[in-house]
């Protein structure tokens, strides 16, 4: 399997393949808004934080994962099925956090899956908040982290 984060040019010229996989293997999951956001990355610079990667496997995608400013703005992680429970997601994780130093992500408390990946990967939970779909989730975060820049749960950002 091989890991290989995506510039801006190349995610433009696949950004329709990775939202059909996204959307069609994301198990409903993945927020609309988030969908709208990787939607619209900017097809030449993205803001500091911003990290599209991709795992495949001869030629085939398997995983994507991005994060918009460190993923405080937005983060999420997709792996096709049929390639589940082979530390893709772990890989893709700690290959994301390799090259952006921290990482912060929302999992709500009923996706266990998300949740074994991230503590997996070592990131800790520092906040229960009412999600964007209501439910109950985890702030997390790892890596370099401060919790000073999360404004998650707060009054700024709840």
């Amino acid at each position: 399997m091989r890991i290989k984060s995506l510039t801006p040019e190349e995610m433009a010229a696949i950004r329709p393949s990775l939202l059909s996989f996204c959307r069609k293997y994301g198990d409903r999951r993945i927020t609309h808004r988030a969908l709208r956001w990787f939607r619209r990355l900017p097809h030449t610079r993205w803001k500091q934080g911003t990290l599209v990667a991709i795992a495949t496997e001869e030629k085939r995608l398997v995983g994507v994962i991005a994060f918009g400013s460190y993923g405080l703005e937005e983060s999420f992680i997709v792996v096709h099925p049929d390639h589940r429970n082979r530390r893709i997601g772990e890989r893709l994780l700690a290959f994301s956090l390799q090259s952006l130093k921290k990482v912060y992500t929302r999992v709500a408390c009923d996706n266990l899956p998300s949740l074994k990946l991230c503590f997996s990967c070592g990131l800790v939970a520092f906040r229960l908040i009412r999600g964007p779909t209501g439910k109950p989730t985890l702030c997390l975060a790892g890596g370099n982290w401060n919790p000073e820049e999360v404004p998650w749960g707060t009054s700024a950002g709840a």
